[in-house]
């Protein structure tokens, strides 16, 4: 700690993360994140057991307990790293971006959104941008409709949070490197299926 640059006190550090995954524990790190990485029962348990040694030693050197930080497992641990480090908040970056771009304005007189990643499924909801999207458009009661190249495990998990529909871009199964060489067209089509869905539907309304 005392390596830390002294110029840091003056600073004000915001960080973007983009899930809400704690450092240790069953939503933490290394139980999330490391079977998608590759990593086996047993090297989670390791890493666990790792991180949870880091966090004692962080909150005997700072008295702050930050196994159950919000974001503090973003990036295997960065983000309690810049919290106790750098004196960082930890900010959803959905939040960050819609800001920036004022999407709470345009969705006033929306009728429908369409968001979207490149998988959607019980992670989704961890703090992900189309939960964010979803969640602003619950405020001014827009429907709102999901985008993805795959629907994973866990994606019915979306629905109470605002997205009222998900949809796989994916016409047919196929090797991932044609899969990504076809990423434009299958979301256009996607997309048209939607719209004439949508079409259909305000057909038989009337």
């Amino acid at each position: 700690m005392s390596q830390c640059h002294p110029l840091l006190a003056g600073c004000r550090i915001d960080v973007a993360c983009d899930v809400e995954n704690t450092l240790t524990g069953p939503n933490g790190a290394a139980a999330v994140f490391g079977p998608q990485k590759g990593a086996t029962s047993e090297m989670v348990a390791q890493l666990e057991a790792g991180l949870c040694h880091f966090a004692s030693q962080l909150a005997a050197l700072t008295g702050i307990d930050i196994h159950n930080l919000k974001g503090g497992g973003a990036a295997g641990g960065m983000g309690v790293a810049a919290c106790v480090f750098l004196h960082a908040t930890l900010t959803p970056g959905i939040d960050i971006i819609m800001q920036a771009v004022g999407l709470e304005q345009a969705l006033r007189d929306a009728d429908l959104v369409i968001t979207g990643e490149g998988r959607l499924d019980s992670q989704t909801v961890g703090g992900k941008a189309p939960i964010g999207v979803a969640r602003l458009a619950r405020r001014y009661q827009v429907p709102v409709i999901g985008i993805a190249g795959v629907l994973g495990e866990g994606v019915e998990m979306v629905y109470p949070h605002g997205i009222d529909a998900v949809f796989s871009i994916l016409p047919r199964l196929a090797p991932l490197p044609v899969v990504l060489a076809e990423g434009e067209i299958n979301l256009a089509q996607s997309a048209r299926n939607i719209a004439q869905a949508i079409k259909l539907g305000q057909t038989f309304a009337r």
